[in-house]
């Protein structure tokens, strides 16, 4: 016994430091000993370091915690190619044994998979990762892929410089591989709902965790950063511990550094006033690019236009960084106009209106449930429940919104203000539709907050088709269950569509050989051949690339089939929308 004990402790010791962050209750690390754990926390309070203990400032190693910036160093080396997916498989050397499977970018992060960001390290040039990483404050240089993504633990950094990029990372657009820093912030974000750092508890943040090795041959160190939207950043250690019990140990702390931050399956947090944030900030228009725009006034009573007023009825037009309101307005561009009630801004091009969270409620059940009906309350708590996710930072939902919680569009909700009523298959222009939008109730508004009070669905769908589908199957994250519909138990009359060689050749940039669906690492996916290369799109991505040409109908949900003919394609598919969480057909 002696002699196999000799050697498995370092076998142990090898696994531990592979970072073992899984993110299954039973994945416990061996102990040594009966050492109680201890938390040591470093907070980012504006410019400002808060530690406690307040002794620790010195380098330290973070192991898994330098992932996303090995995937920014890819993506400068790579620039403008797709991120890569890699399979990782049993014995692949990853801490999870049993292999992750094929995986992208995202769920890589969520899940911290160690065969994947090796993978990546070794496609980016050695000085390319050193630069990257240098740049953000970790010392000294990798010699070797290893090194780069943690597992090593020959890399330091200081408390301050890495929650600083943590910071960066969040707030900040890459000027190579934008598209891969969605991807990143995707997986973050998911990592601290279902992933490694699903401990943690609370919505509303980005987060990654790490485990490195600590003194003796079973003895490890758990960390967590997390990340929230204003840039508010926390590095949280536990010794002993892995990253996964770090992220459960800095839940109770949040609890008193962010009382505001919605508690995953429990009730969302009071605060003063009606129940909810105090505002809502919306990018208005943002699919459709107009730069000039102006405003009136429609209330009795002036409104401040800074510096100076905005008189009842007066128009005028909104300069760059120009703040109006609070108040009743009409902003119009050409062709397009909206009323609010609230605060608009005009920022590097785009309009940012910051309304109240029960005129933001109205304003998508006047957009997205015009029949109103029954389904006006549930809506409603699926609107505050997706607005307690936090920003639409998500990958998943294909594309960026820094500086705001949502836009306008069903990207993330169908926002309409206080009207008017737009239909938008066409591409370049809205057409007016009956109705605008509505004021709620007292009694309504009050049921909508009870409601969201429990657990239930964050998004929704114009129409299930009798097929639900999972948030993951559709963005590449989330949960991986979809609810039955209660309404359509089973499927419904399919649609149908045509698209021409030429319109698919336009919207894909290329005559398209092959035109597919189906599931890869199981999220839909439309796979386009053009000139012997094949596009893999996930549902948005395919959505707003059909969409510049045949409009947005032209692929109503995540197609069934495809069938090639004499001069195209033709579609068919199941209802309308992406088909996730509450559907609101009749």
């Amino acid at each position: 016994m002696k002699v196999r004990l000799r050697f498995l402790l370092p076998l142990l010791a090898a696994v531990l430091a592979l970072g073992a962050e899984a993110p299954r209750l039973g994945a416990e690390a061996p102990r040594l000993g009966a050492e109680a754990p201890r938390l040591a926390t470093w907070r980012l309070e504006g410019a400002r370091l808060e530690a406690d203990p307040p002794a620790g400032y010195a380098p330290l190693a973070v192991g898994s915690l330098q992932k996303p910036f090995v995937a920014r160093a890819w993506a400068q080396a790579h620039p403008g190619d797709p991120s890569p997916r890699f399979t990782c498989s049993a014995g692949s050397g990853c801490w999870f044994k049993a292999g992750h499977g094929e995986l992208g970018l995202a769920r890589a992060l969520t899940l911290s998979c160690n065969t994947y960001f090796l993978a990546l390290a070794r496609d980016t040039p050695l000085p390319g990762l050193a630069a990257t990483l240098a740049a953000e404050g970790f010392a000294p240089a990798p010699a070797q892929a290893e090194d780069a993504i943690g597992l090593a633990g020959t890399l330091s950094i200081r408390p301050s410089a890495l929650l600083a990029a943590y910071r960066r990372l969040v707030l900040e657009p890459w000027p190579s591989g934008e598209a891969l820093r969605g991807e990143v912030l995707a997986g973050l974000r998911e990592a601290a709902l279902t992933g490694t750092a699903a401990g943690l508890g609370h919505r509303g943040f980005w987060a990654k965790t790490g485990t490195v090795p600590d003194g003796g041959p079973l003895a490890t160190c758990g960390l967590t950063v997390a990340v929230d939207d204003g840039g508010w950043a926390v590095l949280a250690r536990l010794r002993p511990g892995t990253g996964r019990e770090a992220a459960a140990a800095l839940a109770a702390p949040l609890d008193r550094w962010r009382p505001w931050a919605a508690r995953r399956g429990g009730p969302r947090r009071e605060t003063p006033g009606d129940g909810a944030p105090p505002g809502v900030r919306v990018r208005l228009f943002s699919l459709l690019g107009p730069r000039r725009f102006e405003v009136r006034n429609l209330g009795q009573a002036p409104v401040a236009m800074g510096p100076g007023w905005l008189g009842p009825g007066a128009r005028q037009e909104l300069r760059p960084g120009q703040r109006v309101g609070p108040g009743l307005l009409e902003l119009s561009a050409p062709g397009l106009t909206r009323c609010l009630q609230g605060e608009v801004v005009l920022s590097e091009g785009l309009v940012v209106a910051t309304v109240a969270p029960r005129d933001y409620v109205a304003g998508v059940l006047a957009g997205e449930l015009p029949q109103g009906g029954d389904l006006r309350v549930p809506l409603g708590a699926a609107v505050l429940r997706f607005l307690a996710a936090g920003p639409r930072h998500s990958g998943g939902h294909a594309g960026n919104h820094p500086g705001v919680d949502v836009c306008d569009s069903t990207h993330c909700a169908y926002f309409i203000g206080r009207g008017p009523r737009l239909d938008w298959t066409n591409p370049r222009r809205g057409e007016p539709l009956p109705g605008s939008g509505f004021e709620l109730s007292d009694a309504d508004w009050r049921s909508i907050q009870e409601a969201a009070q429990s657990p239930g669905p964050e998004r929704w769908t114009a129409h299930c088709g009798g097929r639900p589908r999972s948030p993951r199957s559709v963005w590449g994250d989330g949960p991986d269950r979809a609810p039955p519909c209660p309404r359509h138990p089973e499927p419904t009359a399919p649609w149908t569509r045509s698209w021409t060689s030429a319109q698919a050749a336009r919207a894909f940039g290329g005559t398209v050989a092959r035109l597919e669906v189906g599931e890869e690492d199981g999220v839909w996916v439309l796979r386009a051949t053009v000139a012997e290369r094949v596009l893999r799109m996930k549902y948005d991505e395919a959505h707003r690339r059909i969409a510049a040409v045949l409009g947005w109908d032209a692929l109503p949900s995540p197609a069934a089939q495809v069938e090639a003919g004499p001069d195209g394609f033709r579609l068919q598919g199941f209802g309308q929308g992406h088909q996730v969480g509450l559907c609101l057909a009749p």
